[in-house]
């Protein structure tokens, strides 16, 4: 992933995230607060994490780095994945949500290293890092998710502020990535 195309696709997650913030209509609010213990998003996000980090990360494994048990890895990845979905179903879509999130973020933060000719790139690296520390966050308390989502769309004021600022600064960043 070249810089250009971090900072693009972070622009995207944030337009594609705040624009139903920002109308707030109420299928949009249940599907929200419906999410964090939805089994369907939990599949979707925990299969699509665990394909991601198979093929990206184990499929690349050299024999310097574990590459001689990439089965072993790739079984107990699996396994892991059909266990926590039968056992730990409750907020399993938050946790794989930050799974998701980990993963672009090291794509990203890997395009914008050593870049220091584009100082603009910060403003991307801030962003990837706030979701760092929010995937970090709420992976650890899932149910904080759950809290936060009840707290910003009890006022509408709440959510369609962080739909305005989510979208401005995804805005922002598809701008400064034709700068590169």
């Amino acid at each position: 992933m070249t810089i250009l195309q971090a900072n693009l696709a972070t622009s995207l997650l944030l337009i594609a995230l705040g624009v139903p913030l920002l109308f707030n209509h109420p299928v949009i609010r249940r599907l929200v607060l419906r999410f964090p213990r939805s089994k369907t998003a939990a599949g979707i996000t925990m299969v699509l994490g665990t394909a991601w980090f198979l093929m990206a990360h184990v499929g690349n494994l050299s024999n310097a780095d574990f590459g001689e048990y990439k089965i072993l890895i790739t079984v107990l990845s699996l396994l892991i994945l059909v266990l926590s979905y039968i056992y730990l179903p409750d907020f399993l879509a938050v946790r794989g949500a930050s799974i998701l999130v980990l993963l672009f973020a090291r794509e990203a933060l890997d395009a914008a290293f050593q870049q220091y000719q584009y100082p603009s790139r910060l403003f991307m690296v801030s962003v990837v890092y706030l979701a760092i520390m929010a995937a970090l966050y709420f992976s650890a308390w899932p149910y904080r998710l759950h809290d936060f989502l009840e707290w910003m769309f009890h006022k509408d004021t709440r959510s369609r502020t962080m739909g305005t600022a989510m979208v401005c600064f995804g805005v922002l960043l598809g701008i400064i990535a034709f700068g590169y």
